[in-house]
């Protein structure tokens, strides 16, 4: 089985979109402070304050121009998907997918952490993190889910560590019926796994 276009590319316009609003940011945080030096006025130090003015404003400029870059990337791809989902399927499968892709990820997140309690001579709570849940979040958090009007494809990565992939074989059932649930218009077919990926793939009924 074959990753869409869609599972392709969700979590790379995604993170287009996140270090692209991160430049921008950083961006007008540059040129605020270009601003704030400006009003200093000290004549001993104008020589340093210009200095540091010009580095901040060509600091401005290149983080302007790569969220620029990121942002028309990821607009690009969107575009893309956008325009096959009008030629063969339907743009409200597209906001579909997003959405379930989103929740199934939500379904699927672990609490890392867990709190024990020890009495010594009053009671301390110690946090711990879990380090099979932290593998086993961080692999199930680029699960995706492709919503067309024949299909349903639901794509999951299998942990590396035997632990977190015991906890996703244990989930199956309920992955099952938690997609079932959204698709109910849908048949769903037992999970076939191919390698380091786990399918759901499902026919309109």
């Amino acid at each position: 089985m074959k990753k869409t276009f869609f599972q392709k590319t969700y979590n790379l316009i995604s993170s287009l979109l996140f270090f692209g609003l991160i430049s921008f940011i950083l961006s007008f945080a540059f040129n605020l402070l270009v601003k704030l030096f400006g009003d200093f006025d000290i004549p001993s130090l104008d020589s340093a304050i210009i200095t540091i003015q010009d580095k901040l404003s060509l600091l401005g400029s290149y983080t302007c121009q790569v969220s620029i870059i990121l942002f028309l990337i990821a607009v690009s791809l969107l575009i893309i998907e956008l325009s096959q989902r009008i030629i063969s399927d339907s743009i409200l499968n597209y906001f579909k997918s997003v959405y379930q892709t989103i929740r199934l990820r939500q379904f699927l997140r672990q609490d890392e952490k867990s709190e024990s309690a020890i009495t010594i001579d009053n009671q301390t709570t110690i946090t711990k993190f879990n380090p099979i849940l932290k593998n086993f979040n961080q692999t199930v958090g680029k699960a995706t889910v492709d919503v067309r009007k024949s299909s349903v494809s639901v794509f999951l990565k299998y942990p590396r560590t035997q632990q977190a992939q015991k906890l996703l074989r244990d989930m199956e059932a309920h992955i099952k019926e938690e997609i079932s649930s959204r698709n109910p218009n849908y048949y769903f077919s037992s999970p076939n796994r191919e390698g380091n990926k786990l399918w759901f793939k499902a026919t309109k009924r």
